[in-house]
């Protein structure tokens, strides 16, 4: 994009996800048919959100925590299940920032920044704001606000999405308040209007209500944002930065209290929302000496408001640290308060492997396992160990159910890849590492390794017929998007 447009599309989209929309002005929708589907189709929506998303992990702001993002997926699919998916599953991650803030992107995209992970006081206000974002996915606002753009042109609307998405993730708290003044300047041109706002309030409390959740959770939110804008530091959250004020959602909130509950039949785990903040506070400390140390002290001292917590947030602190007997001794302490705990059970074969004790890791990871057989998280970590420095066909066992559960997860299939091409599966490796580059928004790279695929001797038919299938359809996808595929034939 020339230097003239990009300022524009800087400001601009600011207004076009859900997490930027300082003032409101009426997006003219017809009352007959979806005009997202006109103007915006479905494999444009996914190009796009593939693309923002590459470009969030080009610049390290996707936190791949895989307890972390399995932890923010278990509140997210709860809620998504009483949602319209619009044919693509939902994805949850974790933002690599301090900022107070979340956006839904197009195909399904749903970030949630660590700061306001950390900001929240109960889980019911962290699955208020996820709510709140499937709703906006749910109605389709974000489609619909691009497909009214596309009428000026597709890939300006684009980058304007991807620059508002980058703005509103951004490490840089001052970066994203300037573009956010910046949208203030365009609002005329386009932002979501007052009504998209009141819909998704209405939407998400009816979620969650129905996914077993405090619905008065998002108001009480909407509450804590005022009143840290209204602090003498002066240091105005960013969700308000690109969020309408939220004196009247309060209110309007609160009225809608009454939504009718469904009670969940198996009660969420309280311990499971301290320990994500207590890890996020740990993966996000930029000075792990000095956290480790207050901690310490917090311990020492008796008055915790949650020992357990504090005390696992010490222990990954150690770890990060190289004190592996420390948390070696930390862990033992909380696995006897709590046994079956898995991230505990976790913690303790990754410092086992830490300290350079395999075998005891190993026999940590498969006692986990007869407790979690099917779990994504359990997988994930031993998996990755495995693929590394021990069994790879184990590995490859334990990861393959959940290459079809989880399509959007480009870490699972870089993890199955490294795993396969330590166990000789050429054919494997290169088909997930197409996925991998894929999912990344990488398509060009995609193509080449499904090609590279395809030269490898000895392929079985249904392993050549897969990476024929796909590379046919990668190469259209190319074509369609005007990059220069090569001309040679198919090997």
């Amino acid at each position: 994009m020339s230097r003239r447009l990009f300022p524009l599309a800087l400001s601009l989209l600011i207004g076009l996800t859900p997490v930027a929309r300082p003032f409101a002005q009426s997006i003219a929708l017809p009352d007959i048919g979806d005009p997202s589907q006109v103007y915006f189709g479905s494999d444009e929506e996914q190009r796009l959100g593939l693309e923002i998303m590459r470009k969030l992990r080009e610049r390290d702001m996707v936190l791949d925590d895989v307890q972390l993002n399995a932890y923010l997926d278990s509140i997210g699919q709860s809620i998504a299940t009483y949602a319209d998916q619009h044919g693509a599953p939902f994805t949850f991650f974790v933002v690599r920032s301090g900022s107070i803030n979340a956006f839904a992107l197009p195909h399904n995209f749903i970030g949630v920044n660590a700061g306001l992970l950390l900001a929240t006081q109960r889980e019911d206000e962290l699955a208020g704001v996820v709510a709140h974002e499937i709703a906006h996915v749910s109605q389709r606002h974000i489609v619909r606000a691009v497909a009214d753009m596309k009428r000026m042109a597709l890939p300006l609307a684009a980058a304007m999405v991807a620059s508002a998405a980058l703005a509103a993730a951004s490490k840089q708290a001052g970066q994203a308040a300037m573009v956010s003044s910046m949208a203030a300047g365009a609002q005329h041109q386009i932002s979501f209007t007052r009504a998209n706002e009141q819909e998704a309030d209405r939407i998400g409390m009816q979620l969650l209500a129905k996914a077993g959740f405090d619905p008065r959770g998002m108001g009480d939110f909407f509450a804590k944002l005022e009143r840290l804008s209204g602090s003498s530091n002066n240091q105005i959250p960013e969700m308000l930065l690109t969020h309408p004020r939220p004196e009247s959602r309060v209110a309007d909130v609160q009225d809608r209290v009454e939504v009718p509950r469904v009670r969940r039949t198996v009660p969420r785990d309280r311990k499971a929302y301290d320990l994500a903040k207590a890890r996020t506070r740990a993966l996000m400390t930029e000075d792990v000496q000095s956290l480790m140390r207050e901690l310490e002290s917090t311990l020492t001292r008796g008055d915790s408001t949650n020992e357990m917590a504090t005390r696992y947030a010490y222990t990954l602190a150690l770890r990060q640290t190289g004190r592996y007997d420390d948390a070696q001794q930390q862990i033992v302490r909380l696995l006897r308060s709590d046994p079956d705990r898995l991230a505990f059970r976790i913690e303790a074969a990754e410092i086992a492997l830490a300290k350079g004790e395999r075998a005891q890791a190993w026999r940590q990871f498969e006692e986990a396992r007869q407790l979690y057989p099917d779990d994504f998280t359990l997988a994930m970590q031993y998996g990755r160990a495995l693929a590394t420095q021990g069994d790879p066909k184990l590995a490859l066992r334990l990861l393959q159910p959940h290459l079809s559960r989880r399509p959007n997860d480009p870490l699972l299939y870089a993890t199955y890849a490294q795993a396969a091409q330590r166990a000789g599966d050429m054919a494997a490796t290169h088909a997930t590492m197409a996925e991998y580059y894929y999912l990344n928004g990488e398509l060009l790279p995609a193509i080449d390794q499904l090609e590279s695929g395809l030269r490898n001797p000895g392929l079985s038919p249904n392993q050549e017929a897969q990476l024929r299938a796909r590379l046919k359809q990668l190469r259209a996808e190319a074509v369609a998007q005007n990059l220069p595929v090569s001309k040679q034939a198919t090997p």
